[in-house]
């Protein structure tokens, strides 16, 4: 069992082998739990993967930075090749 102090402000430190258990690190979130008996649980709250944005319209942008109604044209074009009906 590992065990910890609360602060004044009402913070604790989560011992390493519980983060490493949860696989979590800084900026991670959790999610806590009581239930009717009392007992805490804590779990990781997991967030879907975030795809990077970078470069997802060169090549409907033609690659070089483009103005907000260049980007649009871009978008349209994106969404509409994504989308066209075979």
């Amino acid at each position: 069992m590992e065990t910890t102090k609360i602060t004044s402000k009402g913070q604790i430190t989560i011992p390493r082998k519980i983060r490493t258990a949860l696989a979590v690190d800084v900026g991670d979130r959790l999610a806590f739990e009581v239930d009717d008996e009392g007992r805490l649980s804590v779990r990781p709250v997991r967030q879907p993967a975030k795809k990077p944005l970078r470069g997802f319209l060169a090549e409907y942008a033609g690659g070089a930075r483009k103005g907000e109604a260049q980007v649009r044209a871009a978008l349209r074009r994106r969404a509409a090749q994504k989308h066209r009906r075979p």
